[in-house]
Formats: C-alpha cells, sequence, structure tokens
C-alpha cells in the first residue's frame, strides 16, 4: 500500500508553496503516494495547486480572526466553520489518508479539526517565528511539529517540535546563472538590478511607493527593476512599463529566474519569501506588513535584522528611506558580502527533506 497524504494549505503563497514543494519531495521519495490537497475556493491556491499537478478540494471558508468586525461577521465566519468542518470530514472519511499535514491559515482549521475527528496523525509545520492560531490549537494533537526558527519552539511542546526551516521550491536550489537571467528577462547584466515583490497577491502600498518618487531616482540612477505589481491598473494608465529599465509582472511563475538576476531584493517579510532569500544570499530590504496577524512579519525581519542580514524599513518611513537604503546597498560592497554572509547562516537548504522524513516516519 502507498501513502495517501492530505494536506491543508492555502489562503496566501507562503502556506500554499509550502504545501507543494512538500508534496513535490513526499512524490520524489514516493512516486506513488497519494496526495490530496484541501484549500479555499476563491483563493489563489484553487489555481496554484492544480497547476502543479495535485488535486485540491475547496472549502467555502473566508477568512479567520482578521474577518471579525462585527456580530454578523462572526456569525458567518462560525457558519463557515461549522460546513467547511462538515465537509473536510466527509472528505477525510472518503480519502481515508494515512496523515493529514497543517502547513498554516484559516482553512488548515476545520481541516485539522476533522483530521483529529477521525483519528488521522497530524503534522505541523509552522513557517513564522511566531505560530498562528490554528497550529498553536493543533500543537497538542500533533506526532510532530516542524518549525523554521528556534524562537519558535517555546510555543510547542518541547518533545515533539523540531527545527527544519521552511521548505521551498526546489527550483531556489538551482539558479539559473545571472548572465541568462539577464538574457531572459532583456536586462543588463552589467547594471545593478532591484527585484521588488509585494507578496503573492502584490502590494500596493509599496507600488505607490515606487511610483510617487521611486521609479524617476531608480531610473535618473540607471538602476534596472524587476517589479511584481500584481493587480495594479495604475501601472497601465501611466504607461510606464515602456522604460527598458523596468520589468513588470502581476506574478512571477518562475522566481528562480528573478532571484538569479536581481543584485538587491526589497519585498515584505513573509516566510517563505524569508527563507528562500536566505538560502541564495541576496542583500535584502524587509518591509514588515503592519497589519500582519499577530505582527508576525515584524517578528520575522527582526531574526534577520538581528544577525546584520537584512535592512528593515518601516511601512510609513518607505517613501523617505527606500532609494537611500538600495543606494547605500549599491555602493558598498563590503555591506553586501556582510549580508549575504549572515544570511547564508541562517539558510536551511535541508528543509524540504528533513520535514518529509519526518512525514515518512510516522505513516510508515
Amino acid at each position: 500500500m502507498f501513502p495517501k497524504i492530505i494536506i491543508g494549505s492555502g489562503g496566501t503563497g507562503g502556506h500554499i508553496f509550502t504545501g507543494i514543494a512538500i508534496a513535490n519531495e513526499l512524490k520524489k521519495q514516493i512516486p506513488k503516494s497519494d496526495i490530496l490537497f484541501i484549500g479555499s475556493k476563491n483563493h489563489m491556491e484553487m489555481k496554484k495547486i492544480p497547476k502543479s499537478g495535485y488535486i485540491i478540494k475547496g472549502l467555502s471558508l473566508s477568512g479567520g480572526r482578521n474577518k471579525l468586525y462585527s456580530i454578523y461577521s462572526v456569525f458567518v465566519l462560525f457558519t463557515q466553520l461549522i460546513n467547511s468542518f462538515l465537509l473536510a470530514n466527509k472528505i477525510i472519511k472518503n480519502f481515508s489518508p494515512n496523515i493529514v499535514i497543517g502547513t498554516g491559515g484559516f482553512v488548515s482549521f476545520p481541516t485539522l479539526c476533522a483530521a483529529k475527528n477521525n483519528k488521522i496523525p497530524i503534522l505541523i509545520q509552522e513557517q513564522n517565528s511566531f505560530p498562528g492560531l490554528t497550529n498553536r490549537i493543533f500543537s497538542r494533537y500533533a506526532k510532530k511539529i516542524c518549525v523554521a526558527y528556534e524562537q519558535t519552539r517555546k510555543f510547542f511542546p518541547e518533545k515533539k517540535t523540531i527545527i527544519t526551516g521552511n521548505p521551498v521550491r526546489s527550483n531556489i536550489l538551482d539558479l539559473p546563472s545571472k548572465k541568462n537571467a539577464c538574457i531572459n528577462l532583456g536586462l543588463k547584466i552589467n547594471k545593478p538590478i532591484i527585484l521588488s515583490m509585494g507578496g503573492s497577491q502584490g502590494d500596493n502600498f509599496i507600488n505607490k511607493v515606487w511610483i510617487k518618487s521611486g521609479l524617476k531616482k531608480l531610473i535618473h540612477m540607471d538602476l534596472q527593476l524587476i517589479w511584481q505589481i500584481g493587480n495594479f491598473d495604475i501601472i497601465k494608465e501611466n504607461k510606464i512599463s515602456k522604460h527598458p529599465n523596468l520589468v513588470i509582472m502581476d506574478f512571477i511563475d518562475d522566481i528562480s529566474i528573478c532571484y538569479a538576476a536581481a543584485d538587491i531584493i526589497v519585498s515584505r517579510a513573509g516566510a517563505l519569501t524569508i527563507s528562500e532569500t536566505c538560502l541564495i544570499g541576496k542583500p535584502h530590504i524587509l518591509v514588515p506588513l503592519p497589519h500582519s496577524l499577530d505582527d508576525h512579519q515584524n517578528k520575522n525581519a527582526k531574526i534577520l535584522e538581528e544577525k546584520n542580514a537584512a535592512i528593515i524599513i518601516k511601512n510609513e518611513e518607505l517613501e523617505c528611506k527606500l532609494i537611500d537604503s538600495i543606494t547605500k546597498l549599491v555602493n558598498n560592497i563590503s555591506i553586501r558580502k556582510t549580508m549575504k554572509k549572515n544570511m547564508l547562516k541562517l539558510g536551511k537548504p535541508n528543509a524540504t527533506n528533513d520535514i518529509t522524513k519526518e512525514i515518512l516516519r510516522i505513516i510508515l
């Protein structure tokens, strides 16, 4: 009998791509393993996971604690949770998995609840330095808890918690050459390249800072920009995408090419992005999302700042500090080398394999 595995994954790119990375490694080690994802309807996982070759079942669940604005919204969320639990319970009964893996996010709650109800072993993977509510709740029932940071261990039962790092997409560990990446993107290898990312959905605040002041200064300095904008219509209205120093895309399908080309990265402080950039050692300017749940992005970023592995710019200071910080990094090779050295120390290249080993120990 080959193992049957359910992965509860969705809501953000961090949760989704973590789940896909684990699934890919499981398939690599046991090609005939049967893997099913459970996600949230009308969210990006319903497109991204099938595109990666996996089947996903959708639950009608639109959000978690950040959606609790009124008594009505509490009632709606409670109703969604009940219905999602019943559907997840049905999916688990029909699929009969050997294990259920939770990668965090609100969609994991009814999935892990149904796993517990059916006495299915649970493994939790926590990406952030401060764990989410779902993972904290179900940690007492999990067989194993895999965390990314030493600081996270204190939130979970000590005997079943291990530090693995975060699983990353396999192509991150095998980047193309900078020359080939620049050719692919139509950029010049002899000019510094900035990669600006706003997370899986893009980030309108960062986009507006670039448009208001950053782009003119960047172009004046003859720097190049790979810019992930998400769904941001003002780009088309301003017709700025025609400048030869700019490569603009809604979503980055092949992040490895962009990482290989970039000299400096600007992004929010999502756990997956941080884990990936620590593996490639590119100087990183982090702009923590100010209203992230439990302030987890700021806590993620602080770990790198304390190790002199990244620069943090607060959201409200981005407009006045962004270009100055980029200029500082471009002009100071010593700072860039120090950041790269310290980032690589934080990287966990074996994370995906280590997590997979824990999964297989439970089910085989």
